[in-house]
């Protein structure tokens, strides 16, 4: 689901940057493709501090809203009358666009003669023509109420006057919000001038506009719905896997505390090694669970908040950017349940392997016990052993073993195991799915074998194993000259039971 929602976005991105190449290239057709890509989104984005749930695309679109989804409300046969009623225009009321992007600097006709109620109304020509006029920031907000300019202010002002499309800036500080925009002849000059309220931006020039196209959407609800669900089908995928490796993190402390006691009696501080290795691991699951746990719960709020917010009226430019802030949220949240869930399939790789326990049958027939290749006088005697690890302790079956060691195909030779002890069979009642415990070696270098143990009891769950393809025709023993590349460094009898 995470890959169709990725290609997804891929694609809807791919027609929104052809859409933008084409308006770069035939300029006076401007407005028009501005119309055409207004419904595209679902690019990822950068958080704006003066709007809700800001966005920018690799295209440089703000966005503030993941997919409109929707027609514009507004068409060409509107635009008429834009703007020519200032007294019944209520800016920071209702939101009537959702994001915006940069379409060019040309000396704007509009600015000029497009004017209507402000200092260039004398200049104004439009009346006979389309009847619109610009509308202006400083006209409509309060001085005390101006902030510093920047491309954003102008937006979150230019998105709730009606019937406007184009928001432009000019001599660092002017903001003006227009239904269309139409490019006479200038100089030469630039848009380089910075913007007051962020240096990092131009806001047009001496006689030049920047210009910005906006688009409309009216489906704040649904995009809230439309969030939330993602959110929580990648929040049950975590639930899921954070349940399985719960159950493994459980296994691991069980049978590795269970063991750990039996072979430090036994004074076997090879096989204690194996255990706090496995303790060890466990902790690091824990640690990732929590991790998942605390995003699961925040997914959980968030998407008993988005339901509220989805069955109320959004259509204020205070709910609509609360509504803005959630869906962010909500985005982040579901971003961080991704990387929950990546965390977790790593360190469960070789567990998820095996986890067809079907599939893994009889994987066990392929591998003998690895004293067998030492001594097969004492190959039925139950054994641990050290060597390299190729991978993090495992809780397994005999065969999900034998399957997760053929998994580890150019590393893994062999494997200690250890099936359920004494002590452990509750636990296993208690708990689905195996809970023997596994060690995977790339190279094996100590083994010790106990004779002293008796033919029943659950000590005969407990083997070292080598991987007959690999061993099959060979010694493993102990070489004194230590020109044996493949031999054991130690196999030591111990005339007692670890039991």
């Amino acid at each position: 689901s995470r890959l169709c929602r990725a290609l997804d976005q891929f694609q809807r991105r791919e027609v929104l940057t052809e859409a933008i190449a084409i308006m770069a290239f035939f300029k006076v057709a401007a407005p028009v493709l501005a119309f055409l890509v207004a419904p595209v989104d679902g690019v990822k984005v950068q958080r704006h501090h003066h709007l809700r749930g800001g966005e920018i695309a690799s295209v440089a679109m703000h966005l503030y809203r993941h997919d409109c989804g929707t027609k514009s409300k507004f068409s060409y046969l509107q635009i008429p009358g834009a703007g020519m009623e200032p007294g019944a225009i209520k800016p920071f009321t209702n939101v009537l666009k959702d994001g915006f992007f940069e379409v060019d600097c040309v000396k704007d006709y509009l600015f000029e003669h497009g004017d209507k109620f402000g200092d260039n109304k004398a200049s104004y020509k439009l009346g006979d023509i389309t009847n619109v006029s610009i509308v202006h920031y400083a006209a409509h907000v309060p001085k005390e109420d101006r902030e510093q300019m920047t491309h954003e202010i102008c937006f979150e002002f230019c998105r709730t006057v009606p019937d406007m499309l184009f928001f432009g800036l000019t001599n660092g500080r002017e903001c003006y919000c227009t239904p269309y925009y139409e490019m006479e002849a200038s100089d030469s000059s630039e848009c380089d001038e910075v913007c007051d309220g962020d240096k990092g931006l131009i806001c047009g020039g001496k006689t030049k506009s920047s210009l910005f196209s906006m688009h409309s959407c009216s489906n704040t609800a649904e995009m809230l719905t439309n969030t939330a669900t993602s959110m929580t089908e990648v929040g049950g995928e975590l639930t899921a896997l954070s349940e399985l490796t719960t159950q493994a993190s459980t296994a691991l402390q069980g049978g590795a505390a269970t063991y750990q006691d039996k072979f430090g009696q036994a004074g076997d501080p090879g096989a204690s090694d194996l255990m706090q290795s496995a303790k060890v691991f466990a902790g690091v699951l824990d640690k990732a669970l929590g991790v998942a746990g605390d995003v699961s719960k925040s997914a959980a709020d968030l998407d008993g908040k988005a339901k509220a917010a989805a069955g109320g009226e959004l259509s204020s430019s205070k709910t609509v950017g609360e509504a803005e802030d959630l869906i962010k949220e909500m985005e982040a949240t579901t971003t961080k349940a991704e990387a929950s869930i990546e965390e977790l399939e790593g360190l469960m790789a070789a567990m998820a392997g095996i986890a067809d326990e079907e599939a893994a049958k009889d994987a066990a027939k392929q591998y003998y016990p690895a004293m067998y290749f030492v001594d097969k006088k004492f190959d039925k005697m139950p054994s641990t052993c050290t060597g390299e690890a190729s991978e993090k302790p495992i809780v397994a079956s005999l065969d999900g073993c034998a399957r997760a060691c053929d998994n580890d195909l150019h590393e893994c030779v062999g494997f200690s195991y250890f099936g359920v002890a004494a002590g452990q069979q509750q636990q296993q009642q208690q708990q689905p799915g195996p809970t023997g415990l596994c060690f995977l070696f790339s190279k094996l270098k100590t083994i010790r074998y106990y004779t002293g143990c008796s033919e029943q009891g659950d000590h005969n769950d407990v083997q070292c194993y080598g991987k007959l393809s690999k061993f099959e025709g060979t010694a493993i023993a102990p070489n004194p000259s230590g020109k044996c590349e493949g031999c054991l460094k130690e196999a030591k009898q111990a005339d007692r039971c670890f039991a």
